[in-house]
């Protein structure tokens, strides 16, 4: 969860994929730090092209349905703060094996991984992006390459976010975002004259942290606010049933011609948020695994990673996500676009994914 999930648009006859979302991402985070060379500009919704969600969760899989044209924010809830001097990646108390007796009660799922009256949930998130960029100035992820042309270098870069949830939902919700674009490395490591540059100024590091907080949830105008308890109230409460939920919602979609890639989509991306409730994160985990299209590909201690091959709307792609079995926490997700359709310019390796998302998930007693 970051900044990018302050951006919802919300349009009833489609549903909201993890393809879709990673677009929309890739696009706002040229957006925003192209408007910022010479001062930071605050964030809102003004649309321009729209990528669509009826389900409240799947917005939490990395970012709210985005449009891009200008942006600038509402109101006085965000606000840029300097960088601390702790480290940002710091985490709270971790819980990766919560105590049998946390929680609500011996009979709730994932016992002591519910925050209790007066504490919060804490998920802190590492991003990396994989991004290229062009002769024409401009920064990219693959799948939304130009076609005439190649690109002339790639950069893996990394961002922070954070988000705190109250253990009373309706209470007030705290995220950050930032430091953002730290350079991780470059395709090729010899940039040439000016690559460096080049790159510093379509994309400069930012060590500001931006702030934004919400009452009852994700979302602001848009009811039910995503993560709040109203907005898990309209799933259907048996796995098999909610799969086939994400079907009916992705039905008629000419953008998701893959409806069970959609569904499986759909699952996933509510799962990567981490706040969900733990009985919420008990049923779309076993939607998970009854999927076809989630295969099991590793399992150790603990942690089970899925694999997911979809067709979406730029193209194929594979998403994987690391799930703790003892929590229902996801630990890690990542999503590699196809390059089957020729991977000319493809100065990065093909083990470097595009998308690559660790999360850090406790329970805290206080706001940090």
């Amino acid at each position: 969860m970051d900044v990018f999930e302050r951006v919802r648009d919300v349009n009833a006859g489609m549903s909201l994929t993890e393809d879709r979302i990673i677009g929309a991402r890739a696009r706002l985070l040229e957006g925003i730090d192209a408007g910022r060379a010479a001062e930071r500009k605050q964030l809102t919704r003004r649309p321009m092209f729209l990528i669509a969600g009826a389900v409240a969760g799947v917005a939490a899989a990395t970012a709210g349905v985005v449009v891009i044209t200008q942006l600038t924010a509402p109101s006085p809830q965000v606000e840029a703060v300097p960088a601390p001097t702790a480290d940002p990646r710091q985490p709270g108390e971790v819980l990766p094996h919560p105590a049998p007796t946390g929680g609500t009660g011996i009979t709730e799922p994932f016992p002591g991984t519910t925050p209790q009256a007066g504490q919060y949930l804490r998920i802190d998130t590492v991003f990396e992006s994989l991004l290229y960029r062009g002769p024409e100035v401009s920064t990219y992820q693959w799948f939304y390459r130009p076609t005439q042309y190649p690109p002339i270098s790639a950069a893996l870069l990394r961002s922070f976010s954070s988000l705190t949830v109250p253990a009373d939902r309706s209470g007030e919700w705290v995220g950050s975002y930032g430091p953002s674009n730290e350079r991780i490395r470059f395709y090729p490591e010899d940039q040439g004259p000016g690559g460096e540059a080049a790159w510093d100024t379509l994309l400069p590091v930012r060590p500001d942290i931006d702030q934004w907080t919400y009452t009852g949830g994700i979302g602001g105008e848009t009811l039910p606010l995503t993560g709040s308890l109203e907005s898990y109230a309209q799933y259907p409460q048996d796995p098999a049933a909610l799969l086939q939920y994400f079907r009916d919602l992705a039905q008629g979609d000419p953008q998701m011609p893959d409806v069970e890639g959609s569904a499986v989509l759909n699952v996933a991306g509510v799962l990567i948020s981490n706040y969900a409730p733990a009985a919420t994160r008990a049923i779309f985990l076993e939607a998970l695994e009854l999927s076809p299209r989630a295969e099991v590909v590793s399992a150790d201690n603990g942690i089970v990673t899925y694999r997911m091959h979809v067709d979406g709307w730029q193209g194929p792609s594979t998403t994987t996500v690391s799930i703790d079995t003892s929590t229902g926490w996801v630990t890690e997700s990542t999503v590699r676009f196809d390059r089957a359709d020729g991977a000319e310019g493809d100065m990065a390796p093909s083990d470097v994914p595009d998308i690559r998302r660790t999360f850090t998930v406790s329970i805290v007693d206080a706001i940090p």
